[in-house]
């Protein structure tokens, strides 16, 4: 059965939980069998699918970057979005630590129980490549907003409040875990998935995700290494069908494509799948109301050439066709009036298409890793240790090629002319942007590069309502954690900014 199917037939004490849902369950008849823990491993996707966790919940730090904006007012988000509080009141990031959590203990319990449980061997790897594989990313979508992290150790469940560990050690811990996961999908070579575990983590995906780590690290020589590990397994190709391979991708044709390598499988019933279509809709569209909740730049528009087909795929305007519920429809600037910036992004809409009504979950499957990413993970790995980068902007890198121009040519329908030669660091930050706009990463980009403070200084309400932002890097590297979690703890976590916390050391 599908992800989405499984999730409702998972036990209700499974869900039960506090903050960082540390609890005992207080269950004596479950984890005996093969099924039960498959169970569990399934109940660790469903926070992935509330609205707080990738519904919406990851574009509350999206709006930071330059590519989208808070449509609807939200006080406190726009406060942390405009990097003038150290205090996060935020609801929206309370809750999606606290899916995050969840989705961390529910893996930590199959982890204990799975090698306790008769099952074979091929079972017993995936399962814990699985449950390891999830802990990790669901541990590094925190670090990448709040630094060093509390952890949390099936091995030792009496530690339930436990003080951050610097931001070091979270990475270390991290990388373990995927390291653990690797080993597991190793034993069973595991590159790929049968057709109903379609979107569940593989070896292509934990060899990724660790390369997207070590590059947020720093580590350079090993991101390049984990990346060519699934670059040279020869199992994933980019989705360049028809030569509109981007826009098939996020299509329901396309979307189970193997380019991606960890995907949230979704179904267009209700309380079957996430809110992501909706939440970057106008709500004025005829025949249907989007939640308007964020709004694409002018920014990020400009930063589309003439003929990529990722900009129709990404975002629309005036005088844009719009496919939705069976019939096309030229947008006017009247039709998307609530749209604050001219633009509504449209990444996740193609499922609408297909639908004869309205559906608040549209069905469309939400990408979470993708092999796009990690080619440019690969060209940026190159283009740093020939001593690219943010200080050396220009320096064309003909070893990054390959990698970057996969994606880059693919964007222009297969156009050969369009591959740049040697690459720059320039050529790179703009090609991650136009790739991966709403996928969590334009923001830590720029602060992980150390361009966040230039690139929001240099807004201009012509690019972006909110005109230029002062982001310090020693201040803002992190987003505060939030409030309600450091009293539930009794001050015990650390608040960013805080030397080891919000940098490495």
């Amino acid at each position: 059965m599908k992800l989405y199917k499984l999730l409702f037939l998972i036990p209700v004490f499974l869900f039960a939980s506090c903050d960082l849902d540390r609890e005992p369950y207080g269950t004596s008849n479950f984890w005996n069998t093969e099924a039960d823990v498959q169970l569990g491993l399934d109940a660790a996707y469903a926070p992935f699918y509330e609205e707080e966790g990738f519904g919406r919940g990851h574009w509350w730090v999206g709006a930071a970057s330059d590519d989208m904006v808070i449509n609807r007012s939200k006080g406190d988000d726009e406060a942390l979005t405009e990097f003038r509080t150290t205090t996060n009141a935020s609801g929206g990031q309370f809750d999606n630590w606290k899916l995050m959590y969840k989705v961390i203990r529910r893996t930590n319990d199959v982890m204990k129980h799975a090698p306790l449980v008769e099952m074979s061997d091929k079972s017993r790897d995936v399962m814990l490549g699985e449950a390891n594989f999830v802990c990790a990313f669901a541990y590094f979508h925190l670090a990448k907003r709040y630094g060093g992290l509390p952890f949390y150790d099936w091995q030792h469940p009496e530690e339930i409040n436990k003080p951050r560990e610097t931001k070091t050690e979270t990475y270390k811990r991290i990388e373990a875990y995927l390291k653990e996961s690797i080993k597991h999908f190793e034993n069973q070579s595991l590159w790929t998935r049968d057709k109903d575990a379609t979107g569940r983590p593989n070896l292509g995906a934990a060899y990724g995700l660790l390369a997207k780590v070590y590059a947020h690290w720093g580590k350079y020589t090993e991101a390049k290494a984990m990346a060519e590990k699934v670059i040279n397994s020869g199992k994933y190709s980019l989705d360049k069908t028809n030569n509109n391979g981007f826009a098939h991708l996020f299509s329901p044709a396309g979307e189970k494509h193997e380019e991606v390598l960890f995907n949230l499988t979704n179904a267009p019933v209700r309380n079957q799948g996430t809110v992501t279509s909706v939440i970057l809709l106008s709500g004025t569209l005829s025949g249907g109301t989007g939640w308007y909740y964020f709004a694409p730049t002018k920014s990020l528009f400009n930063a589309f050439a003439p003929n990529d087909t990722r900009r129709l795929v990404t975002l629309k305007g005036a005088g844009d066709d719009v496919h939705f519920l069976g019939k096309t429809t030229t947008l006017t600037n009247d039709m998307i009036k609530d749209m604050t910036t001219g633009y509504m992004g449209t990444k996740y809409s193609a499922a609408y298409n297909d639908l004869s009504g309205w559906n608040w979950e549209s069905g469309a499957d939400v990408p979470l890793l993708r092999y796009a990413d990690v080619l440019l993970i690969h060209a940026e790995a190159e283009i740093f240790l020939a001593g690219g980068g943010a200080s050396n902007r220009t320096l064309g890198v003909p070893a990054a090629a390959a990698s970057f121009n996969e994606v880059r040519v693919r964007a222009f329908g297969g156009d050969v002319t369009k591959a740049i030669a040697a690459p720059t660091f320039n050529d790179l930050v703009n090609e991650r942007r136009c790739e991966l706009a709403y996928e969590d990463e334009r923001h830590y980009d720029l602060v992980r590069w150390g361009l966040a403070k230039e690139v929001y200084a240099a807004a201009t309400v012509a690019t972006d309502p909110r005109g230029p932002r002062t982001f310090d890097p020693t201040k803002d590297a992190h987003f505060p954690i939030p409030q309600r979690e450091i009293e539930n703890t009794d001050y015990l976590l650390v608040n960013n900014p805080a030397d080891g916390y919000s940098n490495f050391k």
